[in-house]
């Protein structure tokens, strides 16, 4: 973002401040992670406000302040906004910190009881958001699509697996996948598709976008939410590649989730296991895809050190005994090398600022 970008978005929080114009302001540029939308941290005295700007995307705009409002109306922990202008695509919000769960599971280190008491209210956030955010949706405010059903899952996430991953970075063309490859991705998409409960999905529901300061959450980036398989943002969590949590936690925390929402209601967990594997499955695809995407394409070649574990994690649940039907999934993994050579994850040279 250019300087003179962010002195006009300076400016325009400056003038929308809350009781007046606050005197000289510190501006502290937010390095946006996956996003194409800009952030500055203000601060004046002991308090600060976060501005964002995304002028090009006004469906995007309309959903992030529809979902802000309709999460914090039912008391989960996002930013309240203190200005919006809807047609400028500019915002100004509550300062919900600068620390990350991702930085606090890091910090705890290889302490499991640790970890779970951390995850504890984050897994409790999560199931009290499922249980009552699809309640009264707008659903106008999905702008990408309503719901994370098997054709979405398909298109979205396994073909940019495929496109992105597996053809982009692997340099595994069409002619090299494993016979039925695709039909038993377009199977596996309309199982995770079709997996019950169906509840509010934030759908990048992992520990970057979970804020975690002095002891209190906050949920960021759910411009995205939309109806969907419980067990996908419950995935995007445990099988998080920025934390790559030890397997035995993984399942701890499955098993204390399932316990947390049972006792709100509206859970078998019977059926939300049947439905597990498979939209777990689907989950870490879009991850490897969307690492692909962004290092090779946009260049944010960071994101480059968490495909190992998701590839890692991919290869773990693609073993499952439950997905001993699809063997075509296996024999291609078998074909991607266990450490992919540095190469593959750099930015194409076409697309090189």
């Amino acid at each position: 973002m250019p300087e003179h970008d962010h002195d006009v978005l300076a400016a325009w929080a400056r003038s929308v401040w809350p009781g007046g114009d606050p005197g000289p302001l510190t501006a502290e540029v937010i390095t946006p992670d996956g996003s194409s939308r800009r952030f500055l941290r203000l601060s004046v005295n002991d308090s600060s406000l976060v501005a964002m700007a995304n002028p090009d995307h006004p469906p995007e705009n309309r959903a992030w302040l529809g979902l802000a409002r309709h999460l914090g109306a039912l008391g989960l922990p996002v930013a309240r906004v203190v200005a919006a202008d809807l047609e400028g695509g500019r915002f100004l919000m509550e300062d919900l910190g600068r620390a990350s769960l991702q930085q606090a599971a890091l910090a705890v280190g290889d302490d499991q009881e640790a970890l779970a008491r951390l995850y504890e209210p984050v897994l409790a956030m999560l199931a009290r958001m499922q249980a009552s955010a699809a309640r009264d949706l707008d659903a106008s405010l999905c702008f990408d699509g309503l719901r994370l059903d098997g054709q979405f899952l398909f298109a979205r996430e396994a073909s940019y697996f495929l496109t992105q991953f597996v053809s982009g970075a692997c340099g595994l063309g069409p002619e090299t996948w494993p016979a039925n490859l695709v039909d038993e991705l377009r199977e596996l998409a309309r199982l995770a598709g079709r997996a019950r409960p169906e509840g509010f999905t934030h759908r990048d529901f992992q520990s970057r976008n979970l804020i975690h300061q002095d002891g209190r959450l906050g949920l960021v980036d759910f411009q995205g939410g939309r109806l969907g398989p419980a067990q996908y943002d419950l995935a995007s969590l445990v099988h998080d590649p920025y934390v790559d949590l030890p397997w035995e936690l993984r399942r701890r925390l499955v098993e204390r989730y399932l316990a947390i929402r049972a006792s709100l209601g509206g859970l078998d967990p019977e059926r939300f296991l049947a439905g597990w594997p498979y939209v777990a499955l689907s989950r870490i695809m879009q991850a490897l895809g969307a690492y692909a995407f962004l290092c090779r394409e946009r260049g944010r070649t960071h994101f480059a050190p968490y495909a190992a574990p998701a590839l890692a994690t991919l290869r773990r649940l693609a073993a499952a005994p439950e997905l001993a039907s699809f063997p075509a999934l296996g024999r291609l993994l078998d074909l991607i090398p266990a450490n992919l050579p540095a190469e593959a994850l750099r930015p194409r040279k076409d697309n090189a600022a």
